[in-house]
């Protein structure tokens, strides 16, 4: 392929709470879970953050790093990959045009594919891109898991948000990462899901035990065949992955399974300081890579989504990661600035104390 990441951003709540802030009002899972699973912090949103403010910061961000070389008027799609987006019919992705100042001529459009969204969602992007249809297409992965988490839930530990975007383009001298190779595996599996009219979350499989793997393995394992397969290439070809992390233990199935080593993985996994970023998630961890990476390394990106299947990908960096890596912004620097708030206040925040919609006052 031709195609490839001209620039991208990054954004993640500023507020977070401590796992033991949570365990000390529920105490519904053993502490000893915490290490085993890689659960320390996760973000919580604020009282005016949502699906759709983090993906437009995190686009303002891409678009600003390549403001210098790519004219917004020559972007001509937007994919917003969510599955909490604020519309239950709306697109999400037209508000996306006029927040970020787009061309009102730009193809707009959500895809939902559960945590996957936004690797399916630069996938589609990149055929669009390759075929010459559009110039650019700038892709945005973003998720409110906290906001769809019920209080009292297991998940609620992890339950977190974010949004990472990317602009893809096809000219080989703008390109910091070249997308190469892509394979999938789908078929029905309800291990997560949320029903119309549902706020909340279901687990239909499990949070930690036998069940954790259920519905990865069956995806990752026979994606990750088919890629090595149709490609020709190794894991030991590959200096780096970004792998599902809705918990610490399915980066450890996910490399256990597909072949991969350690140290490829485990740097790469921000469960510990972040949480589930959901279909955010993945794609922060390549933010990260990026944000680091030589140039020549091979990256591979296994993004697995709940009942939605299983995107293999993989890209190659150019000597412009490193001419142009950005002077701020980076993943561990959004990482570090934060402000802690006790699990009162997570719940205000993320407006999960629910009152009737025909309340008259706010005072009784």
């Amino acid at each position: 392929m031709e195609t490839g990441i001209v620039s991208y951003g990054t954004a993640v709540p500023k507020h977070r709470i401590e796992a033991d802030e949570i365990w000390q009002v529920w105490k519904n899972i053993s502490p000893q879970f915490f290490d085993m699973l890689s659960i320390g912090e996760r973000g919580v949103l604020g009282p005016e953050e949502d699906t759709l403010t983090l993906a437009t910061a995190a686009g303002e961000q891409a678009l600003a790093r390549a403001a210098d070389i790519v004219p917004q008027a020559r972007i001509g799609a937007l994919f917003l990959g969510s599955g909490t987006s604020p519309y239950a019919t709306k697109a999400a992705a037209s508000v996306m045009v006029d927040t970020l100042g787009l061309s009102p001529h730009v193809l707009a459009a959500d895809v939902q594919c559960a945590e996957k969204s936004g690797s399916t969602a630069l996938l589609l992007a990149s055929a669009l891109v390759e075929a010459g249809q559009v110039d650019y297409a700038l892709v945005i992965a973003a998720d409110t898991m906290n906001r769809h988490t019920a209080p009292g839930m297991v998940l609620e530990y992890v339950a977190s948000a974010g949004a990472v975007a990317f602009l893809v383009g096809r000219k080989e001298a703008e390109l910091v990462a070249r997308l190469e190779r892509w394979a999938t595996h789908t078929w029905d599996q309800n291990d997560y899901f949320r029903v119309e009219g549902d706020r909340y979350i279901q687990p239909g499989a499990g949070f930690y035990g036998w069940v954790a793997n259920w519905g990865l393995l069956e995806h990752v394992i026979p994606a990750a065949q088919a890629f090595f397969e149709q490609s020709g290439l190794t894991a030991d070809d590959f200096s780096k992955f970004a792998v599902p992390q809705k918990t610490g233990i399915r980066p450890l199935m996910t490399m256990g399974k597909a072949g991969l080593d350690m140290m490829q993985v485990l740097p790469y996994v921000l469960t510990a300081q972040i949480g589930d970023c959901g279909a955010a998630s993945v794609p922060l961890s390549l933010a990260h890579i990026l944000d680091w990476a030589d140039a020549g390394e091979r990256v591979g990106v296994i993004d697995y989504g709940s009942g939605a299947g299983c995107d293999m990908w993989s890209l190659v960096t150019t000597a412009l990661v490193e001419e142009r890596r950005p002077s701020s912004g980076l993943v561990m620097e959004l990482l570090d600035d934060k402000i802690m708030v006790d699990y009162a206040t997570a719940l205000k925040y993320e407006q999960k104390l629910l009152r009737s919609p025909h309340q008259l006052s706010n005072f009784y």
